[in-house]
């Protein structure tokens, strides 16, 4: 089964995707509504690709193209999976690359209600000044509400090895090399006959600074409008309390539009 998503963003909202389009989450929804739909049908290979696209003319000519692909496989113990997104842009002419992420993880299911994983993941981010960032770490997943097929809910607790290099003319103050506990909650539910949605939300701190703390948030609402086609709408936020300097504490990013699947 694979599935092709392509969204636009109304005119209304694009000064508030512009203005908000700095943030960069650090994880990935783990579980989305259609990933629970799979866990439910036959093993093997489920993919996804998106295209997410933004024009703005006038003071400024700014066009960006956001390119996300996921694919998931499933065993009757094992869950695993890959997520890339890409963000292109062009402003004035000129060409641009701001960020970038791949993240793989893989689930081992023990028992009902318990699951060990594993994740890696590479990510960079212009906007933010993160130039490289690399995390491998793991954990376990406890699933609260097992089994549902309306609502799924689990926590996971683990710890990750942190590597980020902050502005790339600063390197010698700006590289650094920690660990940090990880941990989430992920939610996901068929809200109606037509509506589903899901979200992750992650807290991630220095295990020896509790005050070098982020708050991570991914999550959607999708309305089926047709068996092919839905109309999604997400929201992606990011709280560092410790930000570089200059930069501020948070991002929001939101965006709807148009998928198709087939």
């Amino acid at each position: 089964m694979h599935y092709f998503r392509w969204k636009w963003h109304p005119l209304l909202l694009m000064p508030l995707c512009f203005a908000l389009s700095g943030s960069a989450v650090a994880q990935v929804n783990i579980f989305t509504g259609e990933t629970m739909k799979q866990m439910r049908l036959d093993a093997g290979w489920y993919n996804s690709v998106s295209l997410d696209s933004t024009y703005l003319a006038g003071n400024t000519e700014l066009l960006t193209l956001i390119t996300r692909c996921r694919s998931d496989y499933l065993a009757k113990t094992y869950h695993g999976f890959v997520f890339g997104s890409l963000q292109l842009g062009r402003k004035s002419g000129t060409f641009f690359t701001n960020k970038g992420m791949a993240h793989g993880r893989i689930i081992r299911k023990l028992t009902r209600h318990f699951a060990v994983e594993a994740f890696v993941q590479k990510q960079f981010n212009t906007s933010i000044l993160l130039s490289d960032r690399n995390l491998a770490g793991g954990g376990a997943r406890f699933a609260v509400i097992p089994s549902n097929p309306r609502l799924n809910l689990y926590l996971g607790i683990g710890a990750m090895w942190e590597h980020e290099l902050l502005n790339a003319a600063k390197i010698d103050e700006m590289n650094t090399r920690i660990v940090r506990a990880t941990n989430y909650i992920n939610w996901s539910g068929q809200l109606g006959e037509r509506l589903t949605s899901s979200a992750t939300g992650y807290y991630q701190v220095h295990v020896n600074r509790v005050v070098d703390y982020r708050i991570l948030l991914e999550g959607n609402v999708t309305f089926q409008l047709t068996t092919r086609l839905a109309f999604p709408l997400r929201l992606n936020f990011r709280y560092d309390n410790e930000p570089p300097a200059s930069i501020e504490k948070y991002d929001v990013e939101i965006f709807n539009g148009l998928r198709y699947t087939f």
